[in-house]
């Protein structure tokens, strides 16, 4: 390969770098998300099991 001429260096190409960065923040984005997601459907979980509790604290339970 023969040198550029006047001295110049090769000038580093950005978008490599600026790839793998956007494709960090999707990854880091994306385990956040499911963190919260998987949080929100076990607060729904217990919050389902507290409104049955209390549907049947209210409404007696005329078997008994």
């Amino acid at each position: 390969m023969a040198k550029e001429p006047g001295g110049f260096k090769r000038k580093r190409r950005l978008w490599p770098w600026l790839l793998v960065c956007i494709l960090v923040l999707i990854i880091v984005a994306s385990v956040y998300a499911y963190l919260e997601i998987t949080a929100m459907i076990e607060d729904l979980g217990r919050l389902w099991d507290d409104l049955v509790q209390l549907f049947w604290l209210i409404v007696p339970d005329h078997e008994k």
